[in-house]
């Protein structure tokens, strides 16, 4: 009888922990958070959203996630385009998916989280700060006291990033790094550092040292991750050339960026290759060497990609396609075309097709 017991006890503790989503309209959410005097958590998602899916599968669900939610909100989840979603989205201002909202019982607004965490820790902490919490109360004490030891340093910095603290991180991690030599930079427990958008921006010192020492970050933590950062680095930065966000890119710049890419040998960088022949095609102006590029890259490309990167390199060459190579541009445009699902995208592949390819 006890064994059975605790087997039923064993088997109920993952619901328990996992983020309980209420079926209640807002109004109702709203009554029982005041009730339990609690605040009411909103899970604002689109079905489309990938993030949203990612945080509903890998963050939400896990217990301690859910051991924070549960003893402080009342927490829904709402697609924002269905039933009361439009209505909610337009009164909350949610534009971008997902957004996570702490509303007041009586209806107010008290903080929104926008955007997908990689941890359940930089969730809850974020949730913290949204909440009015200070989550890194104890940690800021002790580093003001003068504590520096290496392990407290790292696990400070992680706090304060998950947190959102960029200006004391950032204050924090230049004590650090100094004190690290290269081994010790690629070590696991500063991988934190190099996958953080806010420690490591694009172009940032950190993120120069991480493509300038990609072996040793492979020993240190894995091929396989550092291959999808340095990949993911160079694939916005050839990317952004392309669709003319990087405005002052030289083709001697695309040229360094493309050796860069040969030396740093990642898996399946097939595609960053086609894209360094394309922006160097229209760098030097070289319509035949774009076209060919061109041609390789963008049958099978996604429609997400070929949205924002299709039609700004057949511009930038503008009086220099042939009339062969404008008919192949129609016909492979018509093709994408029926192929695309985005509506807008659809309509716009057809008429660049009849209408602007003619005038290139």
């Amino acid at each position: 009888m006890r064994l059975l017991i605790l087997i039923c006890m064993l088997l109920q503790l993952p619901a328990l922990a996992q983020t309980e989503f209420q079926k209640l309209s807002f109004d109702e959410a709203l009554a029982a958070a005041k009730a339990e005097n609690k605040l009411v958590f909103v899970d604002c998602y689109t079905t489309w959203c990938g993030p949203c899916k990612l945080m509903a599968e890998r963050i939400l669900p896990l217990p301690e996630v859910g051991d924070y939610l549960n003893a402080r909100f009342v927490c829904l989840q709402i697609d924002m385009e269905k039933g009361e979603g439009p209505e909610l989205a337009k009164e909350y201002g949610v534009d971008a998916f997902p957004t996570f909202l702490v509303v007041n019982p009586d209806g107010t607004l008290k903080n929104r989280v926008v955007g997908a965490s990689q941890s359940p820790r930089e969730f809850v902490y974020k949730m913290k700060m949204a909440a009015g919490e200070n989550p890194t109360e104890r940690l800021d004490s002790m580093y003001a006291a003068g504590n520096r030891m290496g392990s407290f340093m790292v696990a400070y910095l992680q706090a304060l990033d998950a947190a959102g603290k960029t200006e004391q991180a950032n204050r924090v991690m230049a004590e650090l790094m100094p004190s690290l030599n290269d081994s010790q930079k690629a070590f696991s427990s500063y991988w934190f550092i190099y996958e953080s958008p806010t420690l490591s921006p694009a172009g940032s010192e950190n993120e120069e040292y991480f493509l300038a020492h990609l072996d040793a970050f492979r020993k240190g933590n894995g091929p396989a991750a550092v291959d999808r950062k340095a990949y993911g680095i160079y694939e916005t930065r050839i990317e952004d050339i392309i669709r003319g966000r990087n405005k002052t890119a030289t083709a001697a710049d695309v040229e360094a960026l493309g050796q860069a890419i040969d030396a740093a040998q990642l898996p399946g960088d097939d595609y960053l290759k086609e894209c360094v022949a394309l922006a160097l095609g229209v760098k030097r102006g070289d319509a035949d060497m774009a076209f060919d590029a061109f041609m390789k890259m963008f049958p099978d490309l996604d429609e997400k990609k070929i949205a924002y990167l299709y039609f700004t390199p057949l511009y930038a060459l503008k009086g220099k396609w042939t009339a062969e190579q404008k008919e192949a541009l129609t016909e492979l445009s018509l093709k994408l075309s029926e192929r695309v699902e985005n509506v807008t995208l659809k309509d716009g592949l057809k008429n660049f097709a009849e209408s602007e390819i003619p005038k290139l």
